[in-house]
């Protein structure tokens, strides 16, 4: 991927965090990276084009991530909290779940990022399920369902609020000592 493509992302992911899918332009991108607006369209012809790639990049990176906690940590607990410490990350950058945030904005995204962020939640509780099943939850999907809920909501009160304190709390019923 060029390095002007990988900056837009890296940029437009940031302000999908922080101000929401709706909350900047193209303008307010390229400015941030000091290109031409011009560039932008070079690489996204329109703004739901760059929606999606950021969806799935983010897609496959936790798609990674889910893997890469499997092979490199022994238990189900384990994985959840080094899941949850990853999300804990948004809160110290004051930011949100980029997904979770789109998804919040679900009228302004095109059928196709839909679809992906879809997609992406699916993969997620399926991922968690497998850790509950894993941990011997009988309710192994509800549990995950619960699980994503908790985690966007408290996301979202801990910004709110200011306090990381919110997300590591509301979280602590699902990871076991």
């Amino acid at each position: 991927m060029g390095d002007t493509k990988s900056k837009i992302l890296d940029v437009a992911e940031q302000l999908i965090q922080t101000k929401g899918f709706n909350g900047f332009s193209y303008l307010d991108l390229a400015d941030a990276i000091g290109i031409k607006n011009s560039s932008i369209h070079y690489h996204f012809k329109a703004k739901a084009d760059l929606a999606l790639a950021l969806v799935e990049r983010l897609h496959e990176r936790h798609l990674v991530v889910f893997e890469a906690l499997d092979q490199d940590l022994d238990s189900p607990p384990q994985r959840l909290q080094a899941l949850a410490d990853h999300f804990q990350t948004y809160i110290q950058g004051e930011k949100f779940c980029m997904c979770g945030m789109m998804a919040a904005e679900l009228q302004s995204v095109s059928p196709a990022v839909r679809s992906r962020l879809i997609a992406y939640f699916k993969d997620l509780r399926a991922w968690l399920t497998k850790q509950f099943v894993a941990m011997g939850e009988e309710d192994a999907e509800e549990r995950a369902l619960r699980f994503v809920s908790t985690a966007e909501g408290s996301l979202l009160l801990a910004r709110l609020e200011g306090d990381p304190q919110i997300f590591a709390q509301a979280l602590k019923a699902f990871i076991p000592d």
